[in-house]
Parts: C-alpha cells; structure tokens; sequence
C-alpha cells in the first residue's frame, strides 16, 4: 500500500513537472500567437490604442498602419473565436498587468449574434496564462472546466495535444514557427482555406442575428471599464463581403440600433460596413474576413476616420 502511494505521489509530481516544463516553453516564445497572448496577459504594457474583438479584429486592423497614420502605438489583442464576453475578459486581463490605453477600439460583429457565447475556441491555447486572476476568472465564466484544467495535470494534458507541444519545444529552442513572422502588435493575417468555394458561388443561407441581453450588458460592461480607466471606447463596424451581408436579413436595422445606441451614450461609431471594399471579393479570405491587402486598405480608411476623434 505504502509502494503504491509513493508510486502514484511520484507519478503525480512528474505530472506537475513536465507539465510546467511545457508551459515554459510557451512562455518563451517570441514571436506568433503564443506571443501575442502572453505579451497581452502577462507583460507590462503602454500602449495609446488598443484594439478588441474576434478573429475579424485581429486580421483587419492592421496596427503598422494605425500607427503610421495616427502617430500613436497600438495593439491588437482580437482573438479567434471570441464573443462579446470573452471581449470583456480580454479587456479586463489586459489592464491586470498593463496601463490603460488612450483608446480602446471596439469591432463590432453584428452578424454573429447567434454565436454560442459558451464556446471558448481554441482554450488549451490559454492554459499557460491561467496566472492572470482575470482571465482565469472570465473563462471559468464561458467554461467551467477551467478549474480542473488549471490545477489538475492529468485532465488538462490530453487536450494540450501535439500542435501546443510543437509550440512549447520552439519556445525552448528558440525556432520560430511558419506564421510567427506574420503576428505585428497583435494583428495577424487571415489565411484562406483553398477547399472554400468561390466567394460569388458558395452558398449562404438567409438567416437573423439577434442581440439577445447579454450583448448589451456587456457592452455596458466594456463601457464602465473604460469610463473608469480614463480612457475613450470607440465602436468600429468593419465591411463584410456584400453577399453575406444581404443574406443577414436585419443587417440595416442592426446597424441603425447600434448607431443609436452609440449616440445615447456618447461614443463615437465609425460605421464602415458601406466601404467599396465590401464589393471587392480579391479583399476577402471569406465572406467576413480580410485578406492582409484588404486589411491594409481597411486600416488605412479607418485610421482617416480616426483621426477625428483622437484630436491629431
């Protein structure tokens, strides 16, 4: 019984050790996604904008351009897959470690409501950054699993499966990955998937989004954070592809709401869902995401816009 006990105790330890080990090596990593998140949750920063959302954010606001164009430092911290509350966590993780932006850019994506706000995508990416009280606590919210994934190794190391590995033993040895290069200040390209369809033939079903309450709790949520850091929110609706937006049959009432409901509280809406962009399929991976081309040129006419709002 004794053995038995010492076996299992070492076994356990070994768990928590290699476990470890591999969270290291994705803490070292200099460049690419892994980067991003830890330089996002865990490092110290002052930056002047701050850009939030999904993975529409990350691969549209190209922040090289913003900075050029407005003369100020941002960053991008749009994540893959993330709905308005986990925008709430990323803000308020952020500012655990960081110091508040100037402004805080806020991408609106109207045509996605009916997305499970539950749904965290891609979480083993976040194991490694569970230290951050906020982001931990705002997981556990969408994920209640997160607790077993946080303190017990033998749960939480299945799912941390080869593609994390292969980050961790790169962050050790210091070999970037394929699309390391391709992360700047947080913005990462859209990549299409060559199996898609052509973007005038697919087919797209007709469907409503809508708002249900929490969306505009939560936005009230990201706007008292705000109110309380000093800094100024400001509501962007980047262009979708003009098919998908005419298959979203309340689009133009959806966005009539939101630009009333900007104006009742005072924050600016730069509302670029008209942009000519929208009819130029060359500009798009798929229907709502940008190629990096598309994205330079959205940056470009967001960042004019801008600029009338951040008084340079």
């Amino acid at each position: 019984m004794k053995k038995i006990l010492l076996y299992t105790t070492i076994c356990l330890a070994l768990l928590y050790a290699i476990r470890e080990l591999e969270y290291m090596g994705i803490l070292k990593n200099k460049k690419g996604e892994f980067a991003k998140v830890r330089e996002a949750f865990e490092d110290s920063n002052h930056f002047d904008i701050l850009v939030v959302g999904s993975s529409r954010a990350e691969g549209e606001f190209y922040t090289p351009i913003i900075d050029s164009t407005t003369g100020l430092h941002s960053f991008n911290i749009g994540i893959t897959g993330a709905t308005l509350p986990l925008f709430v966590t990323e803000l308020e993780a952020y500012l655990v470690h960081s110091q508040p932006p100037k402004y805080v850019v806020l991408n609106l994506d109207l045509h996605n409501f009916n997305n499970n706000p539950d749904t965290v995508y891609h979480f083993p990416r976040y194991f490694a950054y569970l230290d951050n009280p906020v982001l931990y606590e705002g997981l556990c919210e969408r994920d209640k699993r997160f607790p077993y994934f946080r303190y017990l190794p033998f749960y939480s190391m299945p799912f941390f499966n080869a593609r994390y590995l292969n980050v961790s033993l790169r962050g050790w040895f210091d070999k970037p990955g394929k699309y390391d290069a391709d992360y700047i200040n947080g913005f990462a390209p859209s990549i299409r998937n060559p199996d898609e369809d052509d973007l005038d033939s697919m087919k797209m079903d007709y469907y409503s989004s809508i708002p249900k309450p929490f969306v505009w709790e939560d936005l009230q949520r990201i706007q008292d954070i705000c109110n309380e850091k000093g800094s100024k929110l400001i509501f962007v609706l980047a262009p979708i592809y003009h098919r998908w937006e005419e298959h979203v049959l309340n689009y133009q009432p959806l966005i009539a709401e939101f630009g009333q409901y900007a104006a009742k509280q005072n924050l600016p809406f730069i509302n670029m869902s008209q942009n000519r962009m929208r009819f130029q399929k060359d500009f798009y991976t798929d229907p709502v995401h940008m190629t990096i081309g598309g994205a330079k040129l959205f940056s470009r006419d967001f960042s004019l816009q801008l600029m009338q709002y951040i008084g340079q």
